[in-house]
């Protein structure tokens, strides 16, 4: 398996079959049941709800039970935001590639390596709710409806900062944790803007080759145009050197490395064993001017690929590989 499906950890969607488990309904109460008497809140004492209504990431509107106490998480930025809105003892399970924040670790895993999901698990930890992933299989998402388990969508196919921003809402809504979410979004957007408002006073754009996965060093995968990676390496001041693909994240080969001259090399792929001097001592490469300077820099992929709260401080991970100046 090519490291790109790590590396791109946002777009990691949940796969499967139809579930060979069905869900138990609630037994229905009998004839001879009596009625429980109920108190009448005044008006000074708001009714609890009961039940709430979203509208997520794909624009399906989705009904769900109050209180959430346990939910399923499929996406590992979805982990990271019910982290961050102070959720973390709601979550019963996650998929398999979800490691952050460290408590997680230890939770069951929904998915297996091959991505399908384990519906039978799923159905015995009956949650109240299950957070898909933006690009999750339509399957997937049938497959939990029909267990009668409500699913949200959260995340775009294509994420954007303004769209994580919404994520953190929509997350925030459907567990009751509006203000925390409220919060979070503020912090996290005066942030971005500071940041990125210091870095425009800059104006040098140092240009950048991003490399995502180099199974084959030959035809490294990097970030086009349209990528989530792309606006966080613009906001940071560096000059995307493959902006002119359409492709989210093209493969491209050594030659176009080359005419392309990058000034600085970021491994996004460090984290799996890529190093500088490994990249430097490619091939091909010894003529492209980011290596003959000695400016290929690793980073940790898990801050800048997972659309969600921690992507502020990708942003500023980057800053400090091209503008070490700005503070």
């Amino acid at each position: 398996m090519k490291r790109l499906l790590f590396v791109i950890i946002f777009l990691l969607a949940a796969c499967g079959s139809t579930p060979s488990a069905t869900a138990t309904l609630p037994p229905e109460a009998t004839a001879s049941q009596k009625p429980v008497a109920t108190t009448i809140p005044s008006a000074a004492t708001p009714a609890p709800v009961t039940e709430i209504t979203v509208v997520d990431s794909a624009g399906r509107s989705v009904t769900i039970p109050q209180p959430v106490t346990h939910v399923i998480s499929l996406a590992p930025s979805t982990t990271e935001i019910i982290a961050a809105l102070d959720g973390l003892v709601r979550i019963s399970a996650v998929d398999m590639y979800s490691d952050y924040p460290a408590e997680v670790v230890a939770l069951p895993k929904i998915t297996n390596p091959d991505m399908s999901v384990n519906y039978e698990q799923i159905t015995a930890l009956a949650p109240d709710v299950v957070f898909a992933a933006g690009i999750t299989a339509p399957d997937v998402i049938t497959a939990i409806e029909k267990l009668g388990i409500p699913i949200v969508v959260v995340g775009a196919p294509t994420a954007s900062f303004a769209s994580v921003l919404k994520d953190i809402a929509l997350v925030g809504k459907t567990l009751q944790k509006d203000a925390e979410a409220t919060k979070l979004v503020d912090t996290m957007q005066s942030d971005w803007q500071r940041l990125s408002a210091r870095v425009a006073q800059i104006t040098t754009k140092p240009t950048v080759f991003w490399e995502l996965d180099a199974t084959d060093a030959t035809k490294p995968y990097t970030i086009g145009r349209d990528s989530f990676v792309a606006e966080l390496l613009q906001a940071a001041g560096g000059t995307n050197v493959f902006a002119d693909v359409t492709d989210a994240y093209p493969q491209v080969s050594l030659e176009q490395i080359v005419v392309k001259a990058p000034e600085t090399i970021i491994l996004a792929d460090s984290l799996w064993g890529v190093t500088p001097a490994a990249a430097s001592a490619r091939p091909g490469w010894e003529t492209i001017p980011a290596i003959k300077n000695q400016r290929v820099f690793p980073i940790d992929d898990s801050l800048v690929s997972r659309p969600g709260p921690r992507i502020v401080q990708g942003l500023r991970a980057v800053v400090a590989i091209l503008h070490p100046e700005v503070k």
